[in-house]
């Protein structure tokens, strides 16, 4: 009776433990995952930061003159989500620092870069002020909070700045007049008493400009008798009542050398014969 006895134990027991759980049978207990998202203040990715000349020049120090339109970018990080930057701005100040008085320029989301990063900019007219302006940036989120780096510089640029040059004679004085020797009639590339001269840019303001120069001449005249303005030339370049341009560009603080020359007429009474010549310079 024993073995008997013994089996019906085993049994017993295969039966309890098929009760408790059957294979492949999962069971879960509920329970609640709590966490607080910390804010993060959002970054101002100072390196990011792009200006677009609305006119194609080199410089030192952007600049543009009134009414020329600039574009500005820059990207600004939020660990929160790109979404959650509310406010980005420019700051145009006469120093490093944010005050009352200065020009703000709000720019408008452009692109998302990435989930927690987006491009913000916006064309800027320049206004008929000049000077030295501080790129400043201001940052907030959506609940207010600054940019860790808020009011960063992030560049400089100049509102209408001064364009200067100056012209010289052979001595190295001021040019104020261009004579030449008197000569009989037919003779012609009589050279000016004041060559070589000299153009000389400034750049007064240091932004790095380049100039163009022309010149637009008259004819000279004694009288009712005249040296049509076509005799008198620059170089090889005989010059008109409209620009002609001598030189496409002079870089700052360089100096372009010119020669002046005038033929004179075969048949041209004798007299003292005036006209005028007047140096236009342009800023490129």
């Amino acid at each position: 009776m024993k073995p008997r006895m013994l089996l019906l134990v085993i049994a017993v027991a295969l039966t309890a433990s098929m009760a408790a759980g059957t294979p492949n049978e999962t069971y879960s207990v509920g329970a609640d995952a709590i966490c607080l998202m910390a804010t993060a203040k959002p970054v101002i990715n100072v390196t990011s930061y792009n200006i677009t000349l609305g006119v194609t020049r080199d410089y030192t120090i952007p600049y543009g003159f009134t009414g020329e339109p600039i574009d500005f970018t820059i990207d600004v990080t939020d660990g929160n989500g790109a979404s959650d930057i509310a406010t980005v701005e420019l700051i145009f100040s006469d120093d490093a620092s944010i005050s009352a008085e200065d020009t703000v320029v709000p720019l408008a989301h452009v692109v998302d870069v990435d989930a927690t990063t987006a491009t913000f900019g916006a064309t800027w007219i320049v206004p008929s002020t000049s000077g030295l302006k501080h790129v400043l940036v201001n940052v907030t989120d959506s609940t207010g909070l600054a940019a860790t780096n808020n009011g960063i510089e992030v560049g400089n640029i100049f509102q209408n700045p001064l364009m200067g040059f100056e012209v010289k004679d052979g001595s190295g004085t001021a040019l104020m007049t261009v004579s030449f020797a008197a000569s009989a009639p037919g003779t012609n590339s009589v050279p000016s008493d004041q060559n070589t001269i000299q153009i000389i840019n400034t750049d007064p303001d240091g932004v790095g400009m380049r100039i163009k120069v022309s010149v637009v001449a008259t004819a000279m005249t004694d009288g009712t008798n005249e040296i049509p303005v076509s005799n008198i030339g620059v170089d090889d370049t005989p010059l008109s009542m409209t620009p002609t341009e001598i030189d496409s560009a002079i870089d700052p603080l360089e100096s372009a050398s010119h020669n002046f020359k005038l033929d004179y007429p075969a048949g041209l009474v004798a007299g003292t014969y005036k006209g005028g010549i007047d140096f236009e310079v342009e800023a490129i």
